[in-house]
């Protein structure tokens, strides 16, 4: 089982040396691997599997593109050191000029941003699409929160929704340990939008008012492992088909934070369980033909990375993704 289009100039993924946030001395500041992003294409490279000219660039997104979903009046926040302070919770980044933030902060997070609305195209044309960075699903089109200040997700929905008129029905698969908030405020009250979710119980956001757009959800208790979970994705899938719910396009969150010992998702699935995560997805939107983009999402442990560009690795070998593979 290969991609839909095999005549292809360049691989369906999307990355950009200016995904990394901030320089070293931030790491100290926050949990979060600031450069888990150059360390997954690092990796991609080193096993032989991308090539940097294979890859799509992504650029910084402009102004007028952000208005797509956002209002002026919050994009105006972003000049405001004590709106990402707040957003990326590193109180300490309200002292320094919006001037140092752009490109420790919001440039990368363009850039991401603009990765996302390129894989929503990618997928179309390809089938599937991976961008090697975004996923700030807590984001939504008036807040910023979580580390998520653009809602790459929407801004890629409806540009696909204004460029294709083929694309109308969306589902959205989030894998994170964390309730994909902003995307369900956003769609709250769009039919044509359907939402799996799966998050740990009682931890952040837990969001009263955008757990009324999940569909399919699945709150998980802290510490579940591989089999429970994996099973869980098999019964949410037969769920989604039973529903009759056609979707034009698949959004996957690939959160990292399920993994065991994350110190903010609390679950305990495993590598192998990580990896045959993706796998399940990937399963799925290739068998009923459906484009799938995949963004990251959260993940707060050193060894992201590594698991990434493993199941990036492995996704090739079943499916037969990349130029040199040799499907199995």
């Amino acid at each position: 089982m290969a991609f839909f289009n095999k005549k292809i100039e360049k691989l369906s993924i999307v990355y950009s040396p200016g995904y990394d946030f901030g320089f070293s001395w931030m790491q100290k500041l926050h949990r979060f691997d600031l450069a888990k992003y150059s360390n997954v294409f690092k990796s991609l490279l080193e096993k032989g599997l991308i090539e940097k000219k294979d890859v799509v660039r992504a650029k910084k997104m402009k102004r007028k593109d952000l208005l797509l979903t956002h209002s002026e009046r919050y994009i105006k926040q972003f000049k405001s050191p004590a709106f990402w302070a707040k957003v990326t919770e590193v109180p300490f980044l309200s002292k320094l000029p919006t001037l140092l933030l752009k490109p420790l902060i919001i440039n990368p997070m363009l850039r991401q941003a603009d990765g996302t609305v390129k894989a929503g195209e990618l997928a179309l044309k390809h089938g599937w699409a991976i961008n090697l960075g975004g996923g700030f699903h807590h984001a939504g089109r008036e807040q910023g929160e979580g580390f998520c200040a653009i809602a790459d997700i929407t801004l890629s929905i409806e540009s696909l929704r204004n460029n294709h008129t083929n694309v109308e029905k969306v589902l959205i698969v989030d894998l994170d340990a964390h309730q994909g908030n902003g995307h369900e405020r956003d769609f709250l009250n769009d039919k044509n939008v359907m939402t799996v979710d799966f998050y740990t119980k009682d931890i952040y956001p837990d969001d009263e008012i955008a757990k009324m757009k999940i569909n399919v959800a699945e709150p998980l208790a802290q510490k579940t492992g591989d089999a429970e979970y994996l099973g869980k994705l098999a019964e949410a899938f037969n769920k989604v088909s039973a529903s009759g719910f056609k979707p034009d396009v698949i959004y996957y969150v690939a959160g990292m934070d399920i993994l065991e010992g994350d110190p903010l998702g609390r679950q305990s699935v495993s590598r192998e369980g990580v990896i045959k995560r993706d796998e399940m997805v990937f399963d799925y939107a290739l068998k009923n033909k459906i484009p799938l983009a995949m963004v990251f999402g959260g993940g707060y442990l050193k060894s992201n990375a590594e698991i990434i560009a493993d199941s990036i690795e492995n996704l090739n070998n079943k499916f037969g993704l990349l130029k040199k593979s040799t499907p199995r």
